[in-house]
């Protein structure tokens, strides 16, 4: 049996769009996110976004802190959450610990305030995340930031009315029951997961890992999106802590030139024109409050705030 310490993630782990990045679109931004947070500095942004694989062990904590989807997870949520929402209260693991554990990611690091407060809404019972490998990881520095993420979320009431959410560092606390099957669960089980095993061997490309998007092509990053599945079935409540906590607004004052620099900069679609020399208009629901549109506006006509800021100066 391998020695579990060994058992880290790494540079395949990871999804790279290099025309997503704000430093890439715009040379000036001073977006370091990635490079901040990483604690095995394998994030290099000079002169164009690159992650060491010497260096990368899979934390995933860049993926949980880039506003615009340069950096994402190699792998599928949705089955992540298809997985556990097969048992009543189950345990969300990592690569260390997928053996006692109902869906593994390579690094519970990953875990955005989005991913977060999807499983809470998307799943009911009590979800446990497994951390019982974390303590002596390389990649223990993730613990402070998901602890700093769910104590975030519960102050903004943003993990309430869905599943009970919790961790467990020890093995005492975790109570682990793997999916019961019966004949037919059996047969549709084995076909998901040879089908499931054929789509990572046709995925396991360079192209997979290091996805090539025009840069006039406007997107959400995946995380981002997830929280909008779960925004459009919500209450009106859990709507207004979601934008209060997720969602910013822009203001625009009369040095605007309309030269529409802001509406191609912008990654993510949410400035949009229809007509030059007109006003941009602005879709909330599509900004990740990046700040790119600020930092590249020569007239200085941009403000970007939190709602929560917004909503504090009225």
């Amino acid at each position: 049996m391998a020695d579990t310490n060994t058992i880290i993630g790494s540079r395949d782990d990871l999804v790279t769009d290099a025309s997503r990045c704000l430093k890439m679109r715009f040379s000036e931004s001073r977006c370091r996110r990635c490079v901040d947070i990483c604690p095995h500095k394998a994030v290099s942004l000079d002169g164009f976004l690159a992650i060491n694989p010497n260096h990368c062990s899979g934390c995933l904590l860049c993926t949980a802190v880039c506003p615009a989807g340069a950096l994402e997870q190699n792998n599928d949520f949705s089955n992540i959450l298809a997985q556990l929402s097969r048992v009543s209260n189950p345990v969300l693991g990592c690569l260390r610990t997928k053996g006692c554990s109902n869906a593994a990611l390579p690094c519970l690091g990953g875990l955005s305030d989005e991913h977060l407060a999807t499983l809470c809404h998307s799943l009911s019972g009590k979800l446990t995340l497994n951390l019982t490998a974390c303590s002596n990881c390389p990649n223990n520095a993730m613990i402070s930031h998901l602890h700093q993420r769910l104590a975030g979320l519960f102050e903004a009431e943003l993990l309430n009315g869905g599943c009970n959410i919790v961790t467990a560092e020890s093995a005492q606390d975790i109570n682990y029951r793997d999916e019961s099957v019966d004949r037919r669960s059996f047969f549709k089980s084995f076909g998901n997961s040879l089908f499931k095993s054929v789509a990572v061997i046709l995925s396991s490309t360079n192209e997979q890992i290091e996805r090539r998007t025009e840069y006039a092509v406007k997107r959400l990053p995946v995380r981002r999106d997830l929280l909008q599945r779960i925004r459009n079935k919500c209450s009106p409540k859990f709507e207004a802590q979601i934008q209060k906590h997720f969602d910013s607004c822009i203001s625009l004052n009369n040095t605007c030139t309309r030269c529409q620099g802001c509406v191609a900069i912008c990654p993510t679609g949410a400035l949009q024109t229809e007509l030059a020399g007109t006003l941009p208009t602005f879709d909330q629901n599509l900004c990740t409050g990046c700040g790119l549109c600020c930092e590249f506006c020569l007239d200085e006509a941009l403000q970007i705030l939190n709602l929560s800021d917004r909503i504090g100066r009225k």
